[in-house]
């Protein structure tokens, strides 16, 4: 079988390989679609703490059981489809019994403790299965648009974390993928004023394009004062209800405290690069406004399986989301980094 490997920062080995064994407590994913993830092209670019190389990345997988373990037969059978969550976390620590599987003290990711889905089969441990992370899939979803379930899943996280409730008002800083999941989410939240903040104009065009009547505008960031007039202005003077940052901009997260409303809440859903997380914060906005400052990070099955029932009941159109899809050949090519690409959602298909 075929894999692609990172085997040093920037560097990939793709190699033909035998077939993995399948475990006797868990199963053998033949990969049909494994989305590119920003946190991919972080690691491949810049490397990661956690991981320890070579390693196979890839963790927005769906695919066909190939192979059963005899322990798990009662689970699972060759020929479903499914979809693998991100996540592996233990069920067993503070945070897991307290529903809270994203904080896992103990908590394992495909593509970062286990290889990913950058290969043509991937073994799926017990521990994956344990905490309820293999999703069978509906057949009225593609392998393609589930694999960006996780993505979806995630946002499901973060406004259930925001507390998002009908009739409030939502800026979305960033207008990438996930900024367009939060758009569509949002209306299907029964959230009243949506708009898109972006500092690319064409990345702004295709946001709407793709959101249509979901978002009620769009809004020019140039990182200026400017941008929280127009904010001001547009909200009656008052802020955002939610603003849910989803850019790795600094500047991003300090300009939010400024455009949320009183007793509002800002999501600081996008990570900042290693070395550019130091951000000064005018703290007297959270004082006088009473809002709430809190990030996102990860999902659990449960989010995984929403996401996917949400996109298999066509609630959700992830479909103009995926920009182009690739052979497992081509996937160095779709990490590195391009500022000036307005692509969406790369997905390497087998």
């Amino acid at each position: 079988m075929k894999r692609d490997v990172l085997t040093d920062v920037r560097k990939l080995a793709l190699e033909d390989v035998p077939k993995p064994a399948c475990p006797d407590d868990g199963i053998i994913v033949q990969v049909k679609a494994c989305a590119v993830c920003a946190t991919d092209v972080k690691i491949y670019n810049y490397g990661h703490h956690l991981l320890q190389l070579p390693r196979v990345l890839g963790h927005e997988v769906a695919g066909i059981v190939d192979q059963v373990g005899p322990n798990v037969q009662d689970r699972f059978s060759a020929g479903q489809r499914v979809a693998v969550c991100a996540v592996v976390n233990c069920g067993q620590c503070i945070y897991c019994q307290r529903a809270i599987p994203s904080m896992c003290v103990n908590h394992k990711a495909f593509g970062y403790h286990f290889d990913g889905g950058y290969q043509q089969y991937m073994v799926v441990p017990n521990e994956a299965i344990r905490c309820l992370g293999v999703n069978v899939l509906s057949p009225d979803i593609s392998f393609a648009q589930a694999s960006i379930a996780e993505l979806l899943a995630c946002c499901i996280n973060g406004q259930r974390l925001s507390d998002f409730r009908l009739g409030q008002s939502v800026l979305i800083i960033g207008s990438g993928p996930v900024g367009i999941l939060h758009a569509q989410l949002s209306r299907l939240q029964g959230t009243s004023d949506i708009y898109l903040a972006d500092i690319n104009p064409d990345k702004l065009k295709q946001a709407q394009s793709i959101c249509g009547r979901a978002l009620t505008g769009t809004l020019m960031n140039d990182g200026s004062n400017l941008f929280v007039k127009k904010v001001k202005q547009i909200s009656g003077g008052q802020g955002f209800d939610h603003v849910m940052v989803c850019c790795s901009a600094p500047a991003a997260q300090q300009v939010s405290l400024e455009c949320v409303a009183k007793c509002g809440c800002i999501n600081l859903f996008g990570g900042l690069p290693k070395g550019k997380s130091q951000v000064t914060l005018d703290t007297n906005h959270i004082h006088y406004k009473q809002c709430r400052l809190i990030g996102t990070h990860g999902s659990s099955s449960e989010d995984n399986r929403i996401a996917l029932d949400m996109i298999s009941r066509g609630m959700i159109d992830v479909k103009p989301l995926i920009s182009q899809t690739i052979d497992i050949g081509q996937l160095e090519d779709a990490l590195v980094i391009n500022e000036n690409s307005n692509r969406l959602k790369t997905v390497v298909e087998f």
